[in-house]
């Protein structure tokens, strides 16, 4: 609780959380008065899936810089040193920040669409199904992004490496990743399909998005070809879900790895 409170108080005395839901809470009022002109039927999940597209490039920036950011802080200010000198571990002091700002980060974002779902209960045809699988793809994006960005906070040694890891990270998962499936796309067949489905699905961004098209209706696991068959042969809640645990395990892992080889060094 007391790292919750803590967290609660930086990130709404800084600039950075509120601009983010600003920046968010802008595009959002765009897409909502475009999808005014959608068709009736299917207007409200065609809305939430371009709200997510448009997610795809706002909240991995925005969760890994203010998670970092939150993480850097606490080594440069020497809140950390003091805390893990006088009475915690490496282990818990990561295990509470991360929670905190899960908790925090995730919060903010999911009041803020909450706080949207009223315009768009009275301009559009709003399904609450809907609606609720777009929060489990907000939570779920978030939960892998936050704890990319704790991960990067505890690896850099200064804000300008901070920084920079921060931008090579989310261009490297948002554009090159992407290049780099088109380029092997030509030599998927039917004897690869299956490995190249787990390198394509254990990307969040790939694998939340199937699993929102899914949930929406948009797409439909019956009718595909024997190719789609081998290449989504999970439910698409299944590979969003194991994203899910993988990736903020992993980056927690690979955190705690530094955070102690760190203070071996020291």
């Amino acid at each position: 609780m007391p790292y919750l409170w803590k967290e609660v108080l930086e990130q709404t005395r800084g600039k950075g959380l509120w601009l983010g839901l600003l920046l968010v809470a802008l595009t959002s009022l765009f897409l909502l008065a475009q999808a005014r002109s959608y068709p009736a039927d299917l207007g409200f999940e065609a809305m939430l899936l371009s709200l997510f597209d448009m997610n795809v490039y706002l909240l991995p920036l925005l969760a890994m810089f203010l998670a970092s950011f939150s993480v850097y802080q606490e080594k440069e200010l020497k809140t950390l040193l003091m805390l893990v000198t006088k009475r915690e571990s490496g282990l818990s002091f990561l295990t509470r920040k991360s929670l905190a700002l899960q908790a925090v980060l995730i919060g903010a974002f999911v009041i803020a669409y909450l706080l949207l779902a009223f315009p768009m209960k009275f301009l559009l045809n709003f399904h609450a199904a809907s609606f609720g699988a777009f929060l489990l793809a907000l939570l779920i994006f978030l939960a892998v992004f936050v704890q990319v960005g704790v991960f990067l906070g505890v690896a850099s040694r200064n804000k300008m490496q901070l920084i920079g890891a921060n931008i090579l990270t989310w261009f490297g998962v948002v554009f090159l990743l992407d290049l780099a499936y088109l380029y092997f796309l030509p030599a998927v067949t039917a004897d690869n399909a299956r490995a190249f489905a787990w390198a394509y699905f254990l990307n969040p961004i790939h694998a939340v998005r199937m699993m929102l098209e899914h949930q929406l209706g948009l797409f439909s696991l019956t009718g595909m070809s024997r190719m789609m068959e081998k290449l989504v042969f999970l439910d698409p809640l299944a590979f969003a879900l194991i994203n899910a645990l993988l990736w903020p395990a992993l980056f927690f892992g690979l955190a705690l790895l530094i955070r102690n080889a760190g203070a071996h060094h020291d």
